[in-house]
């Protein structure tokens, strides 16, 4: 499983300038920001962002090698190929928010509260995000499954639209607090059962095909 998920790091060498420009881009907002707060918004984006961008690659590259048949040949159990990917990922958004934290700490000597509730709530979002791309990637394969995450993300923007529309009242600040101190539990619980859902998603399509034979 640990080369399985080192195949993944080393295909992900070939977007390190992409990333380096990202990551560039991101530093110079953070520069600028003119405050600890809007610095925090930005460094919170890369989170979000750069799991996405990284998890998709993954699969998208894969793809393209024809990994699967090999991959199935390997003498390592289908639900563990799965929870390399989903460890992975776990591990690299994991990463950037602490390194969100410590260029923070660095820049402005300290961590506002504000900050961090900001961050975790990123590190809860990414994780949200790929609890819905990954078993639609192992359906449906990386370009239809971009689409299922479009639709994901713009159901909480098209839903505050109805809200204004209607007249309705938005989220109060106790409900907003609410929803953070929830999110991280649910981001935890939805990626749990994320994986389990690519696991039984991952095995049918293997036995359909007939390539592999362990479960």
């Amino acid at each position: 499983m640990t080369g399985l998920m080192l195949k993944d790091l080393l295909y992900l060498k070939r977007t390190t300038k992409v990333l380096l420009l990202l990551l560039a881009f991101y530093l110079v907002l953070f520069m600028t920001a003119g405050s600890e707060s809007a610095a925090s918004g930005a460094l919170s984006g890369i989170i979000v962002m750069l799991t996405l961008i990284l998890s998709a690659n993954a699969f998208a590259y894969d793809e393209t090698a024809k990994w699967k048949t090999y991959e199935l040949s390997l003498p390592v159990p289908r639900h563990r190929i799965v929870l390399a990917r989903y460890l992975l990922t776990l591990a690299f958004s994991t990463a950037l928010s602490l390194c969100s934290l410590l260029g923070e700490w660095i820049a402005y000597r300290g961590v506002l509260w504000e900050s961090a509730a900001a961050v975790l709530a990123s590190w809860s979002i990414s994780l949200l995000f790929c609890a819905v791309l990954f078993p639609a990637m192992y359906k449906y394969g990386s370009q239809k499954a971009r689409l299922v995450l479009i639709v994901f993300v713009m159901l909480p923007v098209l839903f505050l639209l109805l809200l204004s529309k209607a007249n309705l009242p938005m989220p109060g600040g106790s409900a907003l607090t609410l929803i953070f101190r929830l999110l991280p539990l649910l981001a935890a619980a939805a990626y749990g059962a994320s994986y389990g859902i690519s696991c039984r998603i991952f095995a049918t399509g293997t036995r359909k095909s007939g390539i592999g034979s362990k479960t």
